[in-house]
């Protein structure tokens, strides 16, 4: 998954290996990064597709430069062997009636039987190592870094190391087990665990989830969290007529976007018609009927603007021209799944130290969210409705004034989390792996 050629589903996090591409010849290295099409996703004809996977290979290598990064993206099959095939057969389409639970568990079984060989990218793999061949023999290959999820990076750069003798890095955009519970959850990480076995080590977002993967994993464990690229937000703003609030991206269960609307009830109340009526709470992604329902119910719609994903350019152009960036936050940690008993950090958070604009965390997560923002002074936290409402208040009565809300974040600090210099954590490792081997 890199950025321009990801799933929608996979904007953020396709990101990270796209700009580590951009500036890791900065130091000394050359990316060379094979990615899927995901316009040629489950083309039909084997031979076909892997000999277009090759040609887009030399194709791709013969017009860059030579010590410029170059983006490798292939199709992929519509299946990889009779397994995978029939896997896919149990597939829900999107908005077709729940199944039988006969299906459901047929559906668990394969899904289970098949992860030793794939999660649902498999059918990526055969074309994107038809792809590394032509890369191997015309480049020398000194590292090879397997970006996760899906599983296809883990399993290509670990082939990739076998018959090529390159040592290789797991990076992960998400704890590996996260997404199953009991059972499945235990005979996944023994997945991972076997696959990463020949990693020189492991690399993860937040500094909790690289201790876990210490842990799970038994390899050196790093930590590269998301970051942001300055070169993507203009530097001119315009003091518009309405008071902005923008939040773009997915929402999960435990992150508490209700006690916001009703905080943004409360304003729009306590200032009245002309200045309430200048409030505006814009969301854009994938959950946009989720979002309209709910504000509805608390009976906010007048003042909100909601509609599906949009192009990232679109999406860092609201950010920048916004007064306030709404981040969401897991209410109570400790209530939470291992992997969230901590918080997280949710990957907008680094975009938004990119946009310039102040942060406002709701409800906070009295974890390591709380620290970052309060470390990096880039914006407030409000724990319920009456906090929200208190601050939308006093920012908007100053907007109409003509002023703006105080922003003076640690620029010191917020610089380390730029991509350029994330880039650099990542080249230093990359150099003592190639150093120890």
């Amino acid at each position: 998954e890199c950025a321009p050629f990801h799933r929608p589903q996979s904007m953020v996090g396709a990101q990270r290996p796209a700009q580590f591409a951009k500036y890791l010849g900065e130091f000394g290295w050359r990316a060379v990064v094979l990615c899927c099409d995901n316009g040629r996703r489950g083309l039909v004809g084997r031979e076909q597709t892997l000999q277009t996977a090759r040609d887009d290979a030399r194709r791709a290598l013969a017009e860059a430069a030579p010590d410029a990064p170059v983006i490798i993206p292939t199709p992929s099959l519509a299946w990889d062997g009779p397994l995978d095939r029939l896997w896919r057969k149990t597939c829900t389409p999107e908005g077709a009636p729940r199944r039988h639970k006969l299906a459901v568990t047929a559906r668990k079984l394969l899904t289970a039987t098949k992860l030793r060989a794939g999660d649902w990218s498999q059918a990526w793999q055969p074309a994107a190592r038809a792809a590394a061949e032509v890369v191997a023999a015309t480049t020398k290959v000194d590292a090879c870094l397997g970006e996760h999820g899906p599983d296809a990076g883990l399993f290509l750069a670990r082939w990739f190391a076998d018959k090529y003798g390159a040592p290789w890095l797991a990076d992960f955009r998400d704890p590996l087990p996260q997404g199953y519970r009991g059972t499945a959850r235990r005979w996944y990480a023994a997945v991972g665990k076997r696959l990463t076995a020949t990693a020189a080590g492991t690399i993860n977002v937040t500094p909790y989830w690289t201790e876990l993967d210490r842990e799970l994993f038994g390899r050196p464990a790093h930590f590269i969290p998301n970051g942001f690229d300055p070169k993507e937000f203009a530097a001119d703003r315009e003091h518009g007529e309405f008071f902005e609030i923008i939040y773009a991206g997915n929402i999960i269960p435990s992150q508490r976007l209700d006690i916001f609307l009703d905080g943004l009830r409360q304003a729009r109340e306590t200032l009245g018609a002309e200045t309430g009526g200048k409030l505006r709470f814009v969301y854009r992604g994938g959950a946009w009927a989720q979002v309209a329902e709910m504000a509805a119910r608390v009976g906010v719609s007048e003042v909100c603007d909601i509609s599906a994903a949009i192009p990232r350019a679109e999406s860092l152009a609201h950010l920048a021209r916004a007064q306030v960036l709404l981040l969401l936050s897991i209410a109570y940690p400790e209530r939470e799944d291992a992997y969230f008993a901590r918080g997280f950090y949710p990957a907008k958070t680094f975009e938004y130290f990119g946009a310039r604009r102040p942060i406002l965390c709701v409800p906070g997560d009295n974890a390591m969210l709380d620290k970052l923002l309060k470390a990096t002074q880039t914006g407030v936290t409000a724990g319920d409705a009456t906090s929200v409402a208190a601050y939308l208040t006093k920012a908007a009565e100053l907007h109409n004034s003509g002023g703006e809300i105080a922003y003076a974040p640690n620029a010191e600090l917020v610089a380390q989390y730029s991509r350029r210099n994330l880039t650099g954590s990542l080249a230093a490792i990359l150099d003592n792996v190639i150093q120890t081997r």
